[in-house]
């Protein structure tokens, strides 16, 4: 699915600077417009739009050949570039979920609803720690 929030100029100049690898602190508007302008030989306005059209291409997905979560650029169903993305998943899925505490050895788990937009209960979700130390996930519906 399209990312459809746009990018403000604040966030696109933070790109700018970090992929330029310039020290603004102050957000100079100035020193990032030089800095694109010397590099690249392109404007602010240029890169937004550039920066803006891949971030609406973000996207994550599970492959349904591998069942391993990737994350990069897609439109419609089509991955043009994509990485895999597992772990940091996972992990964002285990701090959602345990709201940022650790599992106590003794503890039972956690578990976390899903709710649609209208409210409705959909899903469960289970994190607890067996036996075997490893976490095991459990997706009810």
């Amino acid at each position: 699915m399209p990312n459809l929030n746009k990018l403000d100029w604040t966030e696109a100049q933070e790109i700018a600077d970090y992929l330029l690898k310039i020290d603004n602190p102050e957000s100079d508007y100035d020193i990032t417009e030089n800095a694109l302008a010397n590099k690249w030989n392109i404007d602010v306005d240029s890169f937004t739009e550039i920066v803006n059209g891949l971030f609406q291409m973000t996207d994550f997905g599970i492959s349904p050949l591998t069942f391993k979560v990737n994350t990069g650029f897609s439109y419609g169903e089509k991955w043009i570039a994509k990485k895999e993305s597992q772990n940091k998943f996972l992990q964002a899925i285990i701090l959602w979920c345990t709201e940022g505490d650790d599992i106590p050895e003794d503890h039972k788990g956690f578990i976390r609803t899903i709710k649609s937009s209208d409210g409705e209960f959909h899903y469960d979700i289970t994190i607890s720690r067996p036996e075997t130390r490893s976490l095991n996930f459990k997706i009810k519906e």
